[in-house]
């Protein structure tokens, strides 16, 4: 599956006063960096001695301090950190960068001499005898196939090659495409011959991809490497994979997680030793159709993407079984795969659901202990738990999300309603979940609306900005200018959706087609900020835990959904005017909280639906986690605020406050000669 990972990163400390923390950013006395070109093997393995000899003339042979390389290996990354002195890390970094090419030459899945490529080759026809590291990887595939019900199986190749991830553009795989393909995907009808060392596919057209395994396997060998060179202290990291030996002298290997949907972002950074780290998930490969992510993890059942995951970390002992289990929990889902988990000794999971929501297995806490509370310069700051959750928590990935200290609420930025405090039942809840007090806006934001905080900003276009924006961002919407290529409009098909001034830029109809870091900088420009995920459901959901604005009974006249379909029906083929299906409006009076527009949130959740969306898609609490830059034609904001200062009360006179005390003169200093008297009167005060 040529597997990359959603980031496990490794946090390094050290330094004079207990330290600087980085995401292998060490500041080491030394980095080497090799840059070889993946065809050319020779090449890369001279490349690697000239680095390595010209940072042995570098750095004295007797310092100490980690040393820092990164290699381009296996279509991946790989970075090895040696705390050693300089000349013994840099030799145990030559051996084992030197092991791993000739692991990459057995089971590379594009080099046509690599024991995988011959392996598909001679399917159905014979046995073929491969080399040590091959027959090792295809065994342990085998068992772990095998442990986790099929849910990791290497044979997925022939259904991966149909789905369009080398070529986003290209067309889905029909249904009978991927039956067809599905035929060929059993790891259990690999047969191994453990005396002669042969490995045999009994099916023409099978083939295995190690890439789900393989990289876990490399970090395993390379540290093996390392310590027969007496290496004690040393870190692997590859792809989403880690393999930490021992503790530096210095202090202990710090990891975080990296947030699956927000980059730079951690859910979580723990002290960790002699253990192995692996995260799979969608972040790192993937295609888009419209607002769906298909992911590059198949599930071998299906053949499809699976998508109950963001994210899966995996804890254990073995790196290649840390890489191979991640991968068969992101499949299996977050009940089944936690279920797995907890059934299975020496193995511990984190994992992020489609949603966003975290859960972690029990032995969790114990086998990753969290690090001091201190950030990389990259991170703004970790995400915090939920303080209600236990095992679950929706964390909130931006710093500096509320509402601006000592900026007026902008009166034309839409009508705010007051939202009482008190607790409400949520959707995927079971316990009820207290809310303080809030205002939210009456209606999604207008085009208008947005037009003047374009024209308000224009000179200073960051002065409201999330310090975490990218530079050089523009704010303009997407569909505010012809988005659609050359090509396209030169085809039938443009004229089969219209495209005019008023489609995305009618005044009065909600704003598209702009991102998380737009919606932020508006509220913060109209003195106000984003709805929490649960501050917008409670607004469009009420007390009583109704399934709809309007209750429980589905009535689509209520509301602007359902896609093109009903987009007939209901006389808006996208958005509508933002003051519109008035009777779906919500017990406290919201308007299109749900349909019409989806809308943002402030932990990057787009919640309520959209004029694409079906009754399911519409409920109150529904919500999908995007990232920070995401942009499409059905999503748009309305901003929250908090409850207004109480007013002064003008009917009751201001009680007189008491005179000070007069200060009784100062005795004049007789040591000090008496000041010189102006003949200038003060001017009366004004």
């Amino acid at each position: 599956m040529n597997k990359l990972r959603a980031a496990t990163t490794l946090v390094f400390c050290f330094g004079i006063a207990g330290a600087l923390l980085c995401r292998f950013l060490f500041g080491t006395p030394v980095e080497t960096e090799e840059t070889p070109d993946p065809n050319a093997a020779a090449a890369a393995e001279a490349l690697a001695a000239e680095v390595a000899a010209a940072a042995a003339k570098v750095v004295p042979s007797g310092r100490t301090g980690p040393i820092r390389r990164e290699v381009i290996l296996m279509g991946s990354s790989f970075v090895f950190v040696v705390d050693a002195p300089a000349s013994e890390a840099i030799r145990a970094i030559d051996a084992a960068t030197k092991r791993l090419r000739t692991l990459e030459a057995e089971v590379s899945s594009w080099r046509p001499e690599s024991d995988v490529t011959r392996l598909a080759g001679r399917a159905g026809i014979e046995p073929l005898a491969v080399g040590k590291d091959t027959f090792a990887l295809l065994k342990l595939a085998h068992e772990i196939h095998a442990e986790t019900d099929g849910a990791f199986d290497v044979t997925i190749g022939p259904v991966w090659d149909l789905w369009p991830f080398r070529n986003p553009d290209a067309a889905l795989p029909t249904d009978a495409q991927v039956a067809e393909a599905l035929k060929f995907v059993d790891a259990s009808k690999i047969e191994l011959d453990e005396a002669r060392q042969t490995a045999y596919l009994p099916m023409p057209g099978m083939k295995v991809n190690l890439g789900a395994i393989g990289k876990g396997y490399a970090a395993r060998i390379a540290v093996e490497t390392m310590v027969t060179l007496g290496i004690k202290r040393a870190a692997v990291s590859s792809g989403g994979d880690i393999f930490l030996l021992g503790r530096k002298a210095s202090g202990p290997w710090v990891v975080a997680i990296d947030h699956p949907r927000w980059s730079a972002r951690s859910i979580e950074r723990f002290v960790a030793g002699d253990v192995a780290v692996a995260t799979s998930g969608d972040s790192q490969r993937y295609f888009l159709r419209g607002n769906k992510i298909f992911g590059h993890i198949l599930d071998p059942t299906t053949g499809a993407p699976a998508d109950e995951c963001q994210s899966v970390t995996v804890i254990t002992e073995d790196p290649a079984r840390a890489d191979a289990y991640a991968t068969a929990i992101f499949v299996k889902g977050p009940k089944q795969g936690m279920q797995w988990v907890e059934q299975h000794e020496g193995v511990e999971a984190l994992i992020v659901d489609a949603l966003g929501l975290v859960t972690r297995s029990s032995g969790w806490s114990k086998a990753a202990p969290s690090a001091p509370s201190q950030s990389a310069p990259s991170v703004s700051q970790a995400l915090k738990p939920s303080p209600k959750r236990v095992a679950h928590d929706r964390s909130t990935p931006l710093s500096e999300l509320g509402q601006p200290a000592g900026r007026a609420v902008d009166e034309d930025s839409g009508e705010l309603l007051g939202v009482p405090a008190g607790s409400f039942r949520s959707c995927d809840e079971k316990t009820l979940r207290e809310l303080a007090a809030f205002r939210i806006d009456r209606t999604e934001v207008t085009n208008a609306q947005y037009q003047r905080f374009l024209d308000a900003t224009k000179d200073n276009p960051r002065e409201f900005s999330h310090p975490d924006e990218p530079p050089g961002k523009d704010r303009t919407p997407r569909y505010w200018k012809e988005y659609r290529s050359p090509l396209f409009l030169s085809t039938p098909a443009a004229n089969l959706a219209e495209f005019d001034e008023n489609t995305f830029r009618h005044p009065d109809h909600p704003v598209v087609g702009v991102d998380w870091w737009d919606a932020y900088a508006f509220a913060r420009w109209a003195g106000k900020r984003l709805p929490t995920h649960h501050e917008h459901e409670k607004a469009a959901r009420g007390d009583d835990g109704r399934i709809w604005p309007w209750g429980d009974l589905w009535d689509r006249k209520k509301v602007n959904g359902g896609g093109e379909k009903w987009g007939e029906r209901d006389g808006s083929l996208y958005a509508a005017p933002a003051v519109s299906f008035e009777s779906g409006v919500s017990v406290h009076g919201c308007l299109n909280i749900v349909g019409n527009v989806a809308e943002w949130t402030q932990e990057g959740f787009v919640a309520g639906g959209s004029s694409n969306s079906n009754p399911s898609q519409l409920r109150c609490c529904a919500a999908k986690l995007r990232r920070p830059g995401f942009r499409s034609f059905d999503i748009g904001f309305r901003c929250a605020a908090d409850p207004a200062p109480p007013k002064p009360d003008v009917s009751k006179p201001e009680a007189k406050k008491p005179e000070p005390a007069k200060p009784e003169p100062a005795k004049p200093d007789a040591t000090k000669p008496e000041p010189k008297q102006s003949a200038e009167k003060s001017p009366p005060p004004k």
